[in-house]
């Protein structure tokens, strides 16, 4: 946990509190220890300007606060300016207490072990579909495309690589689990191709729209059973879980069935325990 008056320094500490054995740092302007943290890694600073804020001796944090302001502005532009402001305590960022609408919702995940079946490919894709299909749910939007992206391991030598992508625009807007899969599927099944081991796979919901706004298509009609299918769906998975209801081609099913992991689920070796959502895992003091 990271605590300061702006969001730049509340980061700062954030990535410093990363590092202690309790876990919690605050830092305020001025502070003797933005002396020691490298400019590189100040929020809204990137490589580009690492190396000209070097060439000028801003190495530190604490450079970044003490330079001239009409200089710096003058050579790096507003952004950088208002960094500087927040290092030395000015709010030039304000927190959002209300999300903002989304543009698109993306899930994607690493498999635990390369795949190089089409079926296990496309039951890793179902799963991601219908998980962005309960986000795009419980926003209340629909979505007007999707797509779709599998990929090999890039950092594997030697290995042959394929990155494809492929995208579908929907007639109309729909957050139904079952017209997004199909398109999901297919697109998969197109970008197959033998002989690659796959490593990664992902789903996006584009072009989000309100879900009370819908436009009609003079030869599509509407489903009225649509809403109310997904409506039950989603309600029973959140009272007896995730995946109690789920499409046949995911993997969730087999969770529920005691059967073993897919080849692609996560290995989640390192998985922090859940303490504020399981009674099991509440810390006990002593």
């Amino acid at each position: 946990m990271g605590i300061g008056p702006t969001k730049t320094l509340a980061k700062l500490a954030n990535k410093l509190a990363k590092k202690t054995a309790h876990g919690v740092v605050t830092v305020l302007p001025g502070a003797p220890l933005l002396d020691a943290y490298p400019v590189e890694d100040v929020r809204g600073v990137g490589r580009k300007l690492t190396a000209k804020l070097g060439a000028d001796g801003i190495l530190t944090a604490g450079d970044l606060a003490r330079a001239n302001a009409d200089t710096l502005r003058a050579r790096y532009g507003v952004t950088l300016a208002r960094t500087q402001r927040e290092l030395q305590g000015v709010v030039c960022s304000e927190l959002e207490e209300l999300e903002p609408d989304r543009q698109q919702i993306v899930v994607s995940r690493s498999f635990g072990r390369e795949v190089n079946a089409v079926e296990d490919l496309q039951q890793a894709v179902s799963t991601f579909t219908q998980r962005a299909c309960e986000k795009l749910r419980a926003r209340s939007l629909k979505a007007g495309g999707v797509w779709v992206w599998v990929n090999t391991n890039p950092f594997k030598a030697g290995a042959d690589q394929y990155h494809p992508s492929k995208a579908f625009t929907f007639i109309g807007p729909t957050c139904d689990t079952r017209e997004v899969l199909l398109i999901a599927q297919g697109l998969t099944k197109a970008m197959y191709r033998p002989g690659y081991r796959y490593k990664k796979a992902g789903v996006g919901l584009l072009d989000l729209t309100a879900g009370d706004v819908h436009q009609g298509d003079l030869f599509a009609g509407i489903d009225l059973r649509s809403h109310a299918l997904m409506q039950v769906m989603d309600q029973a998975n959140a009272k007896f879980g995730r995946g109690a209801v789920s499409m046949a081609s995911s993997a969730w099913r087999q969770a529920k069935t005691g059967a073993a992991k897919p080849q692609w689920a996560m290995n989640q070796k390192n998985l922090s325990p859940s303490y504020t959502t399981r009674w099991d895992q509440l810390v006990k003091a002593r």
